[in-house]
């Protein structure tokens, strides 16, 4: 302590304030100030109590103001005992984080925000009402007893001021405040204060990370739906290694509705450029054709053999329920087209890739299954026409099986006899 108050070295001193040392003798030289202290023939010191008027200096230079004209003001102006009303005004409105009044109780308008509330995009103006908060049930309960009751602050969750971001399964985003009446005169109509209590980027965090929790969830849907698909060609496959026949046709549909969570499935087959759908296993559409030179979207997707979401006319074609969604899967196999596989469900989800790859295995598993049953039965009625016409020459060249006839049973008998 040093005779009319205390003082600190010039490097402290320089710390303190922004201003260099440098630069301190520069503004001694030319206009007296700062003025240092020397003890005797000691080094410079300067007064602590002069560091608050060199800062606003250095502020007041940086935003424009002449230097000397900025040093006067600092040396005029008087000691800060307590902010002025401007200074406590000024405060709040550059606050860091949304300070709001809002009167009430019926209806809750805005009636001023800060600066920080202003420049939220999508944040309600001053005289617009907060319908988004006072929607939400705990956060308009709370504002009405703070409008009615003599009640402590609280700590205020509500929907952030410019909206918010939700990810399935988990609550919305929400902003985080306090909410407390200001005292008011007689006759005056009651003010909330409303001040955050997070600053901006901790809520941007907080909506990062609901979008990061929107992204996983989506992965974990795509990655639960890929293991039930997945385990809907297992059980194709197992179907299939039975005999062939409309059976197994019908026992795959019913495979890709339980597996799949689809509404419900059916099989359009694809004769001489139009497709006939028999009906789906559920009902949910009935008998019904459809031309596909009438249809561009249908026409596309047998072409390139590739899945699509059916648009409102090929879906009202096929008698898609309202409310409802399709989803057309080509049946080829070597280039050949066989059918449409018709899947509805009650939301629509992207075609990504993977999801393409797995309607491309179902559909070429049915495909086959589909060339199969053609093979056999081309090949039985041959055989058939063979048996016919030994029985012709021979009567007993070949016995009736007993029991239910197979197709095994008639390739055998297709068969050129040995020798």
């Amino acid at each position: 302590m040093d005779r009319g108050g205390q003082t600190v070295s010039a490097t402290r001193f320089a710390e303190l304030t922004g201003v260099s040392r440098e630069r301190l003798r520069t503004w001694e030289r030319r206009f007296g100030f700062p003025e240092p202290v020397r003890v005797g023939s000691g080094p410079r010191r300067y007064l602590v109590a002069d560091a608050p008027r060199v800062v606003a200096v250095r502020f007041s230079a940086q935003a424009g103001t002449p230097l000397e004209t900025a040093i006067a003001d600092a040396r005029a102006a008087a000691p800060l005992e307590a902010p002025s009303g401007d200074a406590f005004r000024a405060a709040v409105e550059h606050a860091p984080v949304p300070v709001a009044l809002v009167s009430g109780p019926e209806p809750v308008v805005l009636a001023w925000a800060n600066g920080a509330l202003r420049g939220i995009e999508g944040a309600p103006a001053p005289g617009e009402t907060l319908a988004r908060i006072v929607a939400s049930p705990r956060a308009g309960a709370l504002l009405h007893e703070h409008f009615t009751r003599d009640t402590q602050a609280a700590e205020l969750e509500h929907p952030p001021w410019g909206g918010s971001v939700t990810a399935p399964g988990s609550a919305a985003v929400t902003a985080r405040s306090i909410v407390y009446r200001l005292p008011a005169a007689p006759g005056e109509r009651p003010l909330l204060a409303i001040v955050g209590i997070e600053t901006r980027g901790e809520h941007e965090a907080r909506a990062a990370l609901a979008r990061s929790e929107l992204r996983l969830a989506r992965l974990e849907r795509q990655a639960e739906r890929h293991e039930r698909w997945l385990d809907a060609l297992g059980a194709l496959a197992s179907e299939f290694q039975h005999e062939p026949g409309p059976d197994v046709i019908a026992s795959a549909l019913d495979v890709l509705i339980r597996q799949t969570e689809a509404v419900d499935v059916g099989l359009a087959s694809y004769v001489s450029g139009r497709l006939e759908l028999h009906g789906t296993r559920r009902g949910a559409l009935g008998a019904t054709a459809l031309t596909v030179a009438a249809h561009p979207q249908v026409g596309r997707a047998l072409r390139d053999v590739d899945g699509a979401w059916l648009d409102e006319p090929t879906a009202r074609s096929l008698g898609v329920p309202a409310g409802l969604h399709a989803v057309g899967v080509p049946v080829a196999v070597a280039g050949e087209v066989l059918g449409l596989l018709v899947m509805v469900f009650d939301e629509v989800e992207p075609l990504d890739d993977d999801n393409r790859r797995l309607l491309g295995a179902i559909s070429a598993a049915i495909g086959f299954a589909l060339l199969r049953d053609r093979l056999v039965r081309e090949l039985a009625a041959s055989a058939g026409a063979s048996g016919d016409a030994g029985a012709d020459g021979d009567a007993g060249a070949m016995a009736p099986a007993t029991g239910p006839e197979r197709p095994g049973r008639r390739f055998a008998a297709a068969s050129p006899p040995d020798g």
